[in-house]
C-alpha cells in the first residue's frame, strides 16, 4: 500500500506558498499531491480509527503529475487525506475554512489556526523568546489595549516593554511619555 491512492497529501487553500511542493510531489509520487481550493470539495467525517478525531475526505481536487501536469479530479469514492497542510494564516481570507477543515484530524497536519495566530503575534513571540528562553530580541515597545490573557499582568522580559491602555482616548500623553 504505497501507491498514490494509499497516500494523499492535501494542501488546503491557496497554492501560492505550496506550488514548489505540489510540483515536486507530483514528480516523485504522481497523483498523491492534491490541492483543495474550496471547502465544498472536502468533508469531515468521524474517524474510524481515532475516537474524537475526524477524517478528511476529498470529493474534488487538483492533482499533480510528472512534469508539472495538473488536473481537476472528482474522486468517487472520496479520497481520504493522509497528511494535510495549507494556508492557516488568520489574516488570509481562506484561513477560516482551512483551519476549520484541518481541526482535530486523525492524520498529521502541517499547522493549525491557533499555531498560525501564535506565530504571527510579534509581541507574544518576542516575550516568550526573551522571558522564557532568555534570548535577545530587538528593543520592543508595545501598546496593548485591555488585557491579554496570553501575557502575564506584568510581563518582564529584557528588551520588551508593554504599556497597557484601558482606553486609547485621552491617553496621548502616556503614549508620548513612553
Amino acid at each position: 500500500g504505497s501507491g498514490p491512492l494509499a497516500m494523499t497529501v492535501c494542501v488546503l487553500g491557496s497554492p501560492t506558498a505550496f506550488l514548489p511542493v505540489l510540483l515536486e510531489g507530483g514528480t516523485r509520487c504522481p497523483g498523491a499531491m492534491v490541492l483543495c481550493l474550496s471547502p465544498a470539495w472536502a468533508t469531515r467525517v468521524p474517524s474510524e480509527t481515532s475516537p474524537g478525531a475526524w477524517s478528511l475526505l476529498l470529493s474534488r481536487g487538483v492533482s499533480f503529475e510528472v512534469g508539472g501536469h495538473s488536473a481537476l479530479d472528482t474522486f468517487v469514492p472520496p479520497r481520504r487525506a493522509t497528511y494535510v497542510t495549507g494556508t492557516f494564516a488568520a489574516g488570509d481570507a481562506e484561513g477560516g475554512w482551512v483551519a476549520e477543515l484541518a481541526r482535530d484530524l486523525d492524520c498529521p497536519t502541517g499547522g493549525s489556526g491557533p499555531l498560525a495566530r501564535r506565530l504571527e503575534d510579534t509581541l507574544g513571540t518576542r516575550w516568550v523568546l526573551a522571558a522564557r528562553a532568555g534570548l535577545p530580541v530587538p528593543p520592543t515597545l508595545a501598546f496593548v489595549l485591555g488585557s491579554r490573557g496570553d501575557l502575564p499582568a506584568e510581563p518582564v522580559a529584557a528588551g520588551v516593554r508593554v504599556v497597557r491602555l484601558e482606553d486609547p482616548q485621552g491617553q496621548e500623553s502616556l503614549v508620548q511619555e513612553e
